[in-house]
């Protein structure tokens, strides 16, 4: 399945640019804009935004992320939902003052931070049991 940065890499070359002239655009460097495309950092909400307007396309599609299923997937310990701490209470009244548009591509991010999180945890835990494993030794 294409990453982020595969998409944004498939638009700007769909397009015939070139990535300098992208970044230049966009006002951010060759380096940071090849950082995302190849995967290695993730643009910030504002950017991310800039970048969505600038190919015209919709967050949802950059993101490649089924969020109604994120949505349907019910939380491990939903007793914890009941009560929230007040630092989670301010987040949540900011996501409430979000329109629509800009909720769903919170929503995204979250769910492709999560992912990421999972998929890097899966990560540590292979390269732990490789070098537990003597291998290197």
């Amino acid at each position: 399945m294409k990453q982020f940065g595969d998409r944004l890499r498939d638009l700007r070359e769909g397009r015939d640019l070139k990535q300098r002239d992208v970044a230049n655009d966009l006002f951010i460097s060759n380096k940071v804009l090849s950082s995302y495309e190849r995967n290695i950092a993730f643009p910030s909400l504002d950017m991310f935004k800039k970048i969505c307007e600038y190919y015209n396309v919709s967050a949802d599609y950059l993101l490649q992320t089924d969020i109604k299923k994120a949505e349907d997937e019910p939380a491990a310990d939903t007793s914890r939902l009941v009560a929230l701490t007040p630092g989670q209470a301010r987040l949540l009244s900011y996501y409430e003052r979000l329109d629509r548009e800009n909720q769903d591509a919170v929503r995204g991010l979250m769910v492709l931070y999560y992912k990421e999180q999972l998929r890097k945890q899966a990560k540590a835990k292979d390269d732990s049991r490789v070098c537990g494993s003597g291998e290197f030794s």
